[in-house]
């Protein structure tokens, strides 16, 4: 598989969305969303539920913020 080259985490996280929310994608996409979802796993629940949310609440801000640390680190 081709290996994508992101412009910024956010945009790994709009592609990953899309690809998730799709109602059909090819095979190609699958696998590229299984590796992605593979990839997220790396985190904790609670960052990787940080990483959905809007909030402004100090606790969730400092999950997402080592959320974005770890995938950043993961995707180097």
């Amino acid at each position: 598989m081709e290996q994508r080259t992101y412009s910024s985490l956010r945009a790994f996280l709009a592609h990953y969305l899309a690809l998730r929310e799709a109602g059909s994608i090819s095979i190609e996409e699958r696998k590229l969303l299984a590796s992605m979802e593979k990839m997220l796993n790396t985190l904790r629940p609670e960052e990787r539920l940080a990483l959905d949310s809007d909030s402004t609440d100090p606790p969730v801000v400092r999950h997402r913020e080592r959320a974005l640390m770890r995938l950043e680190r993961e995707l180097r």
